[in-house]
């Protein structure tokens, strides 16, 4: 249970971090910190007050992120019952330094768009991967609880189609948000519903045209959610968990529509815009928990499941 908990508070830990990487851009901040290294004004822990508490800080979770992820990808080479798991182990240590990388690169040559989106991208995509890893590392089940499991897929059917194309839609959503982002399109539309105070749906600047297709791309992930959240709750009906999911996920895209809209209103406040950051990665991280909870899982080999549950065995 070790590396279960481990994956858990790395993917906890890592939320926090992209948090607090969402209020870099809006702040300002993202050169507050010269260097493109572990210190910032050649202090490690220099003075954190304006621009340096949030860029630094955002350095500093990431140190946090990685010491813990150097523990899980131990804690995952040891576990013996799992060859794959070591795999995984270095592939998620991979992933870490590589996002260092990214975000050393970012500083080191002034925020290059293409750079600083990849980065954010890299940092959904490994939270993501923290939480197959939690869910892959979970005490193996009994025959029984893969029976129960079994019947409530073939229950759910089709339905797991919605689910892989609400993460689809968030993926892409992300994608298009991280562009908005990083090249300086967020307050180019300052208008609601259009982008113009003075009606203009498409203006002729692409940075505008990039704004309008981020709003069109919320909505239709919005009705994505929707229609997703709706079937995976009719046919869940055995499946209490995934039912908590589906109703969760319209309230957080109604919630993420709102933010913004009101992100464009108060012209980026910060919390409003860390808030709408915020919703984006639950949402992703909603909908990859759903995927994650409705696949197949394979009973263990004998050794595993000895090693690991022996009473489970006896009782089936």
């Amino acid at each position: 249970m070790l590396e279960h908990r481990l994956a858990k508070l790395a993917a906890a830990a890592t939320f926090l971090l992209l948090v607090i990487g969402g209020t870099v851009n809006p702040t300002g901040s993202s050169l507050a910190c010269p260097e493109p290294t572990l210190v910032c004004h050649g202090q490690l822990f220099p003075p954190m007050v304006g621009g340096v508490l949030y860029e630094h800080g955002h350095r500093l979770a990431a140190m946090t992120v990685g010491l813990l992820q150097i523990a899980l990808t131990l804690a995952l080479l040891r576990r013996r019952t799992d060859r794959r798991a070591g795999g995984l182990g270095w592939i998620l240590l991979g992933l870490v330094i590589a996002q260092g990388a990214l975000g050393a690169i970012t500083v080191r040559y002034k925020l290059p768009w293409f750079v600083s989106t990849g980065h954010l991208l890299l940092g959904m995509s490994y939270f993501a991967t923290l939480i197959y890893t939690a869910f892959r590392t979970r005490p193996q089940p009994s025959v029984m609880e893969l029976d129960v499991r079994e019947r409530r897929r073939v229950e759910l059917g089709g339905a797991r189609r919605w689910i892989a194309i609400a993460c689809g839609a968030v993926f892409a959503q992300l994608l298009v948000g991280a562009l908005v982002r990083h090249l300086g399109a967020a307050m180019v539309c300052l208008g609601m519903p259009s982008c113009t105070r003075t009606g203009e749906w498409w203006p002729d600047a692409w940075v505008q045209d990039l704004h309008m297709i981020h709003r069109g791309l919320g909505v239709a992930v919005a009705i994505v959610t929707t229609a997703a959240a709706i079937v995976v709750y009719r046919r869940a009906r055995s499946w209490p968990a995934l039912r908590v999911l589906a109703l969760i996920a319209p309230v957080l895209v109604v919630a993420q529509l709102a933010l913004g809209a009101l992100t464009v209103l108060t012209l980026r406040s910060v919390p409003l815009a860390v808030g709408h950051f915020a919703g984006a990665a639950s949402l992703w991280a909603l909908w990859m928990s759903a995927w994650l909870m409705t696949a197949r899982r394979a009973p263990a080999t004998a050794v595993g499941e000895l090693g690991a549950r022996p009473m489970q065995l006896v009782r089936a």
